[in-house]
């Protein structure tokens, strides 16, 4: 469920903050508007550059890539912050459930640090709902991230199967509930 366009979502250590506490780098969720809509195009630019050579995306004239999902009334985004700063955004489709992970990312200089982990935790925590999440052939890295996050936050109570998708062909696609 969805709580409110200025909603912000307080996690520790992957789980929902009941208050600031004495634990150590509060992190946060800050949902994506029209107001920061800018942050979202530049990080996306970074998103899509790395994953170019598995998409096939291409820049166009003025030298950027196209956004791969937009914001809209379908597509809810959020932020992953740090000491204030975006380092990471997760876009997902909200039509009908299960909800779909669209997009993913933590800039390069916070990975393997737990952010990644941390925004995954806070999105689920945030919509108690069906969810799927999906991998594209040659994102291994992502297939090995999504794999361990979801097995830790389910304790291994998902499915995961290949499908034939509409835009991407086959892919690795992972269902599981945060209910």
């Amino acid at each position: 469920m969805d709580r409110g366009a200025g909603h912000i979502q307080l996690i520790r250590n992957g789980h929902k903050s009941k208050g600031a506490g004495r634990s150590r780098g509060i992190q946060m969720l800050k949902k994506i508007t029209d107001a920061n809509m800018d942050r979202y195009f530049e990080l996306s630019q970074l998103y899509e550059e790395e994953f170019a050579p598995v998409t096939g995306a291409t820049k166009d004239n003025s030298g950027q890539y196209p956004v791969s999902t937009p914001i809209d009334e379908t597509h809810i985004g959020y932020f992953y912050c740090q000491k204030g700063i975006e380092v990471g955004f997760v876009v997902i489709g909200i039509e009908k459930e299960p909800y779909d992970v669209c997009e993913f990312f933590i800039h390069k200089d916070f990975r393997k640090k737990g952010a990644g982990q941390k925004l995954a935790f806070g999105i689920f925590d945030m919509y108690s709902v069906d969810w799927s999440v999906k991998q594209l052939p040659g994102a291994e890295h992502a297939t090995k991230f999504w794999l361990r996050v979801i097995g830790e936050y389910t304790a291994n109570n998902f499915t995961q199967h290949e499908i034939e998708d509409e835009k991407w062909g086959k892919v690795r696609m992972q269902l599981f509930s945060s209910k």
